[in-house]
């Protein structure tokens, strides 16, 4: 089920920062013994259990075992204005009947249209969109999961609607065919989708005895009347065979007493029905020796270019607290000079090298996985990897099982539990929900950091796993050669077994080969520095002179050793020729790239650094987390940018990168390449096209690039915001210390922002797109001609209504498109609101003419809007706006935008929150009649045409 986006999130999609997810999740399985299924806690053992938190944390936890089965985790925070819920069912795709494939999903799209107690399909949904929250769910391997968020003193009726869908859920046929064409255009937007086929061909190439290795996702064919399998009986039978009370899991998360919550939890889950099932297992292995020891060739759609190599290994999720998976992946993963990582970067045959490990991806076994982003020459030297990566594995045999290496980790994963960051409310819940399934209740927070002993056997019975003969290779680029096709999907792959003599070969060209194991973090320190008086609630300026200028902000909430710094090279110039734009990409990429050793090692201390470009294309610097090595970083970082030194080698890897991106830009999913279109037609200059991009990019010179960098140095204004445990006197030295290295020289008046469009009142913008994708989409966007406050936050009220009833009625009733929407956001303060659609069913004709028709009939809608729903929307749109920062970073960095934006007031939230305390219904009426239906703005509409409809026009637009 896709969620409806806040207006937040909207917002950021405008932007082109989000990823749109379906419900289906590829979340690692647990479907194996796990430490916590090994336990038959009763009531007074879970209700006497203390759940370990960090000194940091000040919310308040307990969990309780209902007399049904059920098991919660409770959780208080007198502070949060909303409370969040989620609950895990122990069942998952893997449990799909034959007959029915897909199944476990489709279930998870019917449960939410109706109960017996609330027959209306989508009447929680509006209950919780009425009160400016969000709900989803998801479907993984091993459990599914529901989940909402929402005002937080409407906890109760919210927890009425939500438990009954577990008690008495209707599955009202006539809902069937709906749900099943849903679940069909989910599938349809993922079947061009390189991350999807790459899933579906790991599980055919997996044991054809296990579950993984059939079709999980369900679409109109797998999910259907078959003879002896009706699908409305066998969702039934799914539901009563599964659902039941001790095989689900259940977190709430609020600002009520654990007295309170208890309550709440009593009142509404106690009455589910416990049948007293086992949490199904799978008990056949994923990976048989039938299935080790070959070539995975995957011909991708987007120019990819990767190597990965996949081993085998048996489930050890049991030894969490000893984490031999953690200790080998800390080691394989690191870019310190002569590792694996760095070597293949600096020899030129990778972009990037990484690690991952999933013990429990198939129940009983699972995989430990390197994987390798290759350069133009890797893709043509993949043998020489492949040796590397076995070498390196080698070394790792031989002398990588060392205490000093646990005690470090150790170290670095007690000092992070330490200081650990809250999560906010909807992501804890979701996360306890699944973790009660894997850990015992008392670790639920602090099962990642702990590690109790240096287990020297634990880790050499993983690394034993990990051999070339038991390897899977994967090759992946679109230039590879394949000879079956993906069921379902729009991909093609081929399967070789290893040779005798690749495997000697490997093996001989792995011993002239050297490598190093990581040295010793000299960034890690386990001493915190003094904490600083929260003197400035507000940005102050510190430093305002010729060359550069620099806030400060102290955390009043969160008061740590962590800071968090932002340092921006602020250009005028970036946007003026289509090979400025793209030298500054070309830049900014090779230095990220030739800081790939310092910044993976700055990140296993506890700080992140961001190497990205701002809005106005310049250089930006970004480092968060602990405070005492910030400084030397800032310079470290500063003086290699000044100092750097471009190559023709470095020229040519990063434009096989940058045109690789742009190019692949045409396989993303309608509704981005729509929303991306929008962003790049609303720039005030610089809106070229993709071709135009590649083509500048494909004839761009070194001396062009170098020129560029040099031009950045000598014509930048140096802008800092810093947030947290720093001093005054600490940021003006690192100002004057970074303009002095940089040679800043602009002046603060003369910084630049990055302009949009001005909207003209009655002026409409049409695109037309035509994409690879096989599904339309289309984005129908209203933008004001006044930069008017009270109008953006009348366009936020607007939207937390219509993008409820957007969705039942275009979605969930008429089953236009799955991804379907509304948005309120602004483009350069003027207000904006728009309506979206992505659909795998209906022409663009047809689909603008819906929209257009439920734009104009919605205001009879509103006209009948009771004041009593929009003060109750008001008020959850306030509390959540007044919600205090959920962790350290979110409180250093909520100013940051105004300071990128020189609005120095630094008062965006209570002019916001002062605006929507005055919306009535009359000024949503009037804003709707003349933006939204009057077009007394600027329009803009995007089309995008899927594969399927080539042959079908686009729709006219007045």
């Amino acid at each position: 089920m896709l969620k409806r986006y806040s207006a937040v999130a909207a917002g950021l999609l405008l932007l082109g920062t989000m990823s749109l997810v379906g419900c289906e999740s590829t979340r690692p399985s647990s479907v194996g013994q796990s430490p916590a299924q090994s336990l038959q806690p009763s009531i007074a053992d879970i209700e006497n259990t203390a759940i370990i938190k960090s000194p940091n944390d000040d919310r308040q936890y307990s969990a309780i075992l209902l007399p049904n089965g059920l098991q919660a985790v409770l959780v208080t925070d007198p502070a949060s204005e909303v409370a969040a819920v989620s609950l895990a069912v122990g069942v998952g795709s893997y449990q799909d009947p034959d007959s029915q494939l897909g199944l476990a999903h489709y279930l998870e799209h019917m449960l939410f249209l109706g109960t017996e107690k609330y027959p209306e399909p989508n009447s929680f949904q509006k209950f919780v969109d009425g009160n400016a929250g969000v709900w989803n769910a998801y479907t993984a391997r091993d459990h599914t999961n529901y989940f909402f968020q929402l005002k937080a003193d409407q906890l109760d009726q919210a927890l009425d609607f939500f438990s009954d869908y577990f008690r008495a859920p209707t599955f009202d046929p006539q809902y069937s065919d709906k749900e099943r064409n849903a679940v069909n255009s989910e599938w349809s937007m993922g079947r061009t989708n390189d991350s999807w086929i790459m899933y579906r061909i790991s599980g055919l190439t997996s044991n054809p005895a296990h579950p993984a290795h059939r079709f999980t996702t369900g679409n109109l064919e797998t999910l259907s009347d078959k003879p002896g399998a009706l699908l409305q009986d066998d969702l039934r039978a799914f539901y009563n065979r599964y659902y039941s009370a001790n095989n689900m899991k259940l977190t709430i998360v609020g600002n009520q007493s654990q007295a309170q919550l208890k309550a709440l939890a009593e009142k509404h889950f106690a009455s589910i029905p416990n049948k007293n099932i086992k949490r199904p297992q799978v008990d056949v292995p994923g990976l048989t020796r039938a299935e080790e020891g070959q070539h995975i060739y995957v011909k991708t759609l987007k120019d990819l270019k990767q190597l990965f190599i996949e081993f085998p290994i048996t489930d050890n999720s049991a030894l969490w607290p000893v984490k031999p998976n953690g200790y080998l992946h800390y080691l394989i993963s690191s870019e310190e000079p002569g590792t694996l990582g760095e070597q293949l970067r600096r020899e030129g045959l990778a972009n990037s090298v990484s690690a991952s490990v999933s013990p429990d991806e198939y129940g009983m076994d699972g995989t430990f996985s390197v994987y390798v982003e290759l350069t133009e020459k890797g893709l043509s030297n993949k043998n020489q990897i492949i040796s590397s990566i076995f070498a390196y594995i080698d070394l790792m045999k031989a002398k990588g099982v060392d205490e000093r290496y646990y005690r470090e980790i150790k170290a670095m994963w007690e000092k992070d539990f330490a200081n650990v960051e809250k999560q906010p409310p909807l992501q804890q819940a979701t996360d306890l929900s699944y973790k009660q399934f894997e850990y015992p209740v008392a670790n639920l927070l602090n099962s990642d950091y702990v590690y109790e002993r240096f287990d020297a056997s634990a880790i050499k019975a993983v690394l034993k796993q990990l051999t070339p003969a038991r390897a899977r290779i994967w090759h992946v680029s679109k230039t590879e050669v394949t000879d079956q096709p993906v069921p379902y999907y729009e991909g093609s792959y081929a399967v070789k077994k290893f040779t005798p003599a690749e495997v000697k070969a490997w093996a001989k060209t792995g011993k002239a080969l050297q490598f190093k194991l990581p040295p010793e973090n000299d960034l890690f320190t386990d001493k915190p520095a003094p904490i600083v008086a929260a003197t400035h609630s507000k940005p102050q300026q510190l430093v305002n002179q010729q060359g550069v200028e620099a806030w400060l902000v102290h955390n009043q909430h969160f008061q740590e050793d962590k800071g968090f710094i932002e340092l921006n090279l602020n250009i005028d110039f970036a946007y003026n020729a289509i090979d400025q734009l793209v030298a500054a990409n070309l830049l900014a990429d090779i230095y990220k790239m030739h800081q790939t050793s310092l910044v993976d090692r700055a990140g296993r201390a506890g700080i992140s650094i961001g190497l990205e470009l701002n809005a106005e294309k310049g250089q930006n610097f970004s480092i968060y987390g602990y405070t005492e090595k910030q400084p030397g970083l800032v310079h470290t970082l500063l003086q290699d940018y000044v100092a750097l030194t471009l190559s023709a080698d470095d020229l040519a890897k990063a434009k096989d990168r940058f045109v690789k991106n742009i190019a692949n830009n045409k396989k993303e999913i309608p509704i981005r390449q729509a929303f991306n279109r929008f962003g790049l037609l609303t720039r005030a200059k610089g809106n070229w096209s993709d071709a135009e991009v590649i083509a500048a990019a494909e004839k761009i010179t070194l001396a062009q690039v170098q020129a560029h960098h040099k031009a950045v140095l000598a014509n930048h204004l140096l802008r800092i915001y810093a947030a947290g445990n720093f001093t005054d006197d600490s940021v003006v030295a690192l100002a004057t210390d970074a303009a002095q290295t940089l040679g800043s020289s602009k002046a603060p008046a003369q910084r630049y922002l990055a302009q949009s469009i001005t909207p003209k009142t009655g002026g409409v913008l049409v695109d037309q797109l035509d994409i690879d994708p096989t599904d339309n989409a289309l984005v129908d966007i209203y933008v004001g001609t006044q930069k008017d406050l009270k109008q953006q936050a009348q366009l936020m009220l607007l939207n937390g209504l219509f993008s409820t009833d957007i969705f039942t009625q275009l979605r969930t009733n008429e089953q236009l498109g799955y991804v379907v929407g509304s948005t309120a956001s602004a483009l350069n303060d003027y207000p904006l609101f728009g309506l979206y659609v992505q659909t795998t069913n209906t022409d663009l004709v047809s689909l603008k003419a819906r929209m257009d028709k439920f734009r104009k009939d919605y205001l009879a809608t509103l006209k009948a809007l009771e004041p009593a729903q929009l003060e109750q929307l008001k008020a959850a749109e306030i509390a959540q706006i007044l919600q205090k920062p959920n962790d350290y970073r979110a409180e250093a960095t909520q100013h940051l935008q105004d300071f990128k934006e020189a609005k120095f007031s630094f008062d965006r939230k209570e002019r916001v929150v002062a605006a929507l305390q005055q919306v009535t219904k009359a000024d949503l009426l009037n804003i709707y009649q003349q933006l939204v239906l009057g077009k007394q703005g600027q329009n803009l509409v995007i089309q995008a045409r899927g594969a399927n409809f080539k042959n079908k026009p686009f729709a006219p637009v007045k």
